[in-house]
């Protein structure tokens, strides 16, 4: 068996490598409007969710079948995988993301929600800040404790940043585990 048989099924389709590539390129713009010295908190609180947001729709979109016109349907705000939070449970829930990852992904829901709600709402509101201490992936990922004196922001945005790279990846997984169409009618 030659090379080309052997890979032939491994190689990705014009729409998946378009795909890898967008990707890419978001992940560019996000590492450039999610910077630690960037004062705005709001901004902050708002583009890593939007970023993980975007990769969640990657991931249901890899994993799929491959029909476009329904699986964007799915997608759309107003339908059943069109929030944030029916993403991270529909990843779950399908195995495609753990335990871990998806409370860590519903406490940063939580804090960009509150952000986007409350003019007020800053990193040293207490439920904020209750909330970023409660992220664990980033721990789990760098087998550390934060240092202490590390802000609640320090902790949001590593913690969205391990989200970012663990999440980064998981396209690629999900579409070696893609959902065939039936053969039949």
């Amino acid at each position: 068996m030659g090379n080309s048989e052997k890979f032939a099924g491994r190689c990705l389709s014009e729409k998946e490598t378009e795909r890898h590539f967008q990707r890419l390129e978001m992940l560019v713009e996000f590492s450039r409007l999610f910077e630690y010295k960037d004062a705005n908190d709001r901004a902050v609180a708002i583009i890593g969710p939007a970023f993980l947001d975007t990769l969640l729709s990657d991931i249901l979109i890899e994993f799929m079948v491959e029909d476009d016109k329904e699986v964007n349907k799915l997608l759309q705000p107003e339908e059943p995988l069109g929030t944030y939070g029916s993403r991270v449970t529909a990843c779950y829930c399908l195995g495609l993301i753990g335990g871990i990852v998806m409370a860590d992904l519903k406490l940063v829901g939580k804090i960009r929600n509150r952000f986007a709600h409350d003019i007020r709402a800053g990193f040293s509101d207490p439920k904020i800040s209750q909330w970023c201490r409660g992220l664990r992936w980033h721990k789990e990922l760098l087998f550390a404790e934060p240092p202490p004196d590390a802000t609640d922001r320090d902790l949001f945005q590593v913690g969205v940043n391990c989200l970012v790279t663990h999440l980064n990846g998981v396209p690629g997984i999900a579409r070696y585990s893609k959902r065939s169409k039936v053969p039949y009618p």
